[in-house]
This record gives structure tokens, sequence and C-alpha cells, in this order.
């Protein structure tokens, strides 16, 4: 009879890690996906992606641009650090550039985004408009594939005032609503809004043809109109300095339909964030491939925004073809070292 629980006790465990295994590997839960790392001299490209830079409303190939080993000084001849990094935009006026890559998502589990960026170059009096992070975008007209790459169709918001500070923004095509959030340094430094408490901008874009947009919602919950989204929520603010690493962490919950953003300069210490729920404004995305991304832009202030580390949790860069095998050398592993031990016990039970 001890051996019959036993039994049961050891094919219990061996089904709870055949079921973490599904969870983590095939769909992505708690596994956390490099999706580019320049760290400590790394030159790291996880993923497949495109770029798409913008100057004024026109496409440009000048930016985003990798400076490495040979011609890092070239971004850093101003600050003190010295490595690889993905340059997103150039320090000039009404710019943007952004990174994009797609991933699986499994419809239920929160999504991260983590990126560390950094600037050397910026115009008095101080940086702007900081970094974005782009959340489900489903694509129709284009694709990750490298011969969309500077050849995106996208909507720029370089003449557009929809916020009171954004700067640049590329706005890609995509079949469905997606999300955007921003960090904008220049919010509380360069423009004091009334409403306005923080550093972050959250807008909920539509784009299905390229070219015409709609920013939800409309108008502003926060500034009202003429303005759209939530522009300057959260609380916290701080102008990070050339050179300062500055960690940005956006997390989206489809269990409560919410967005949470942390932002952390790695050299200071100072840090800004928001919460923000989305019920009734967003509907959470069903399970498939999406395209995520990061990027930068720049107004009548700029900054040469920089990447140098992209990761993200929640999501698989692929669904359907290694993972499984994975998968199912690891499930025949456990179910082998659960018949060893079960063969053993039932062994030594004869004996006695």
């Amino acid at each position: 009879m001890m051996v019959n629980t036993r039994i049961k006790y050891v094919f219990t465990i061996m089904i709870t890690i055949i079921v973490f295994i599904l969870s983590s590997v095939v769909l992505g839960q708690g596994y956390t996906q490099a999706i580019l790392n320049l760290q400590s001299w790394q030159q790291y490209f996880g993923i497949p992606h495109v770029y798409q830079g913008d100057q004024m409303g026109y496409p440009t190939n000048q930016w985003p641009w990798y400076y490495g080993p040979l011609t890092i000084s070239q971004y850093w001849s101003s600050a003190s650090v010295n490595q690889p990094v993905l340059e997103l935009v150039s320090s000039q006026q009404h710019s943007a550039g952004a990174m994009f890559w797609r991933e699986y998502y499994n419809g239920s589990s929160p999504v991260t985004v983590t990126l560390i960026g950094v600037y050397t170059q910026y115009s008095f009096p101080g940086p702007s408009d900081g970094f974005m992070i782009y959340l489900f975008l489903t694509p129709t007209m284009w694709n990750i594939n490298p011969s969309y790459n500077y050849s995106i169709p996208y909507y720029s918001t370089a003449r557009e005032n929809f916020s009171p500070v954004a700067g640049d923004v590329i706005m890609p095509q995509s079949s469905s609503e997606y999300i955007i959030v921003q960090w904008d340094p220049w919010w509380q430094f360069g423009n004091r809004t009334n409403g306005a408490t923080g550093q972050w901008n959250v807008w909920l874009v539509s784009n299905p043809d390229g070219s015409l947009v709609t920013i939800y919602p409309t108008p502003s919950p926060n500034l009202g109109w003429p303005y759209a989204g939530w522009d300057g929520i959260g609380n916290g603010a701080f102008q990070p300095r050339p050179g300062d690493y500055v960690r940005i962490i956006v997390i989206y919950d489809p269990v409560t339909d919410t967005l949470n953003g942390y932002a952390y300069d790695m050299s200071t210490g100072q840090s800004s964030s928001f919460a923000l729920n989305l019920n009734g404004y967003y509907e959470p995305p069903r399970s498939g491939y999406y395209v995520f991304g990061v990027g930068s832009g720049t107004g009548n202030n700029y900054a040469n925004w920089g990447l140098v580390f992209v990761a993200t949790q929640g999501l698989a860069t692929v669904f359907s073809s290694s993972i499984p095998y994975i998968t199912l050398y690891l499930v025949i592993v456990v179910v082998i070292v659960t018949s060893v031990i079960v063969s053993v016990m039932v062994i030594r039970r004869r004996r006695h």
C-alpha cells in the first residue's frame, strides 16, 4: 500500500514537471528572450528584426545605426563609457527611429519589455524625447524580413500636435489596434501642463492602411481637447545625464488589462513610474504572433538616443518549429527518470 502511495506521489511530480515545461517553453511563460545585448562588449542580436528611420516625416536609412567595436568612438566621443551601441535616432530635430521583431503571445501571460538606453549628445536645456515601446502590432503590409528594412509603411507625427510632449513618433501599419508607451524626460522639465503629473505617454493607435492614423482615446482623458491618449501621466521625474544608463520596463497584464511602466537612472537612482487601467479602452489580445518594438524620437529638442539591451518576458520567439522538439526531448527525459525511480521502488519492495 505504501509503494502504491509513493508511485502516485512520483507520478504527480512527473505530471507537474511536464506541465511546467509545456507552459514555460512552448507558451513562453517566465521565459526571458534577449532581443539585443551589447553590454560588456557583447554584440548579440538574438532574433530577426527590421529598422525604420524618419526625418521630418520622410523615411531615412541613416538611423537606426549600429556602432560596433571599430566605430564606437563616433557615438561615445562626449561620454566616458565606450561600448557597442545601437543608435535609434541621431541628434537632430523632428526625427525618429525604431526596431521591430516578431514573437508568439499565449493570450494569458503578462508581457514585459525591458530596455537599457543611453544618449551622449543633446540640445540645451535638456534631452528629448526618450524611448518608446510598441506592443501587439499585426502588420499585413510588411513583416519581419530584411526586404522591409527602412521601408515599413508608417505614419509620422513630426508635424502633429496630438500631445504637448512627444516629438516625432513612428506609427507603423497594423490591421489591429496596438499600444505605444513613451517615457519622455522633457515632461516636467521642458514642459509642465495642467493635468500632467509624470513623464509617460500612452497611446492606442489605429493605422490599418499605413497612412491614416487615429489615436485613442480622443480627447485625452487627463488633458482634454485637443490632445489624444494619456499624456504626461505617472509619478516621479528625472533627466538623465549624458552617458547615464536608463532602464525602462513596461508590463502589460491581460488578466487585469493594465499597463505599468518604470524608468530608472542606473547612475543616480532617480525614477519615474505609471500605472494605467485600460479596461473599456483596449481589449486584451488573443493568442498568436505579434510584432513588438522599441523606438525613440526627437522634437524641437533632441538627443542621440541609443540602446545597449532589450529583452522580453511572457513571449516565445517560435511556437511550432524548434521549441516543440526541445519540449519533446525534455518530456522524454522526465518520463525515463520517473520510470527508473518507480522500478527501483517496486524491486526494493519485492525484496522485502
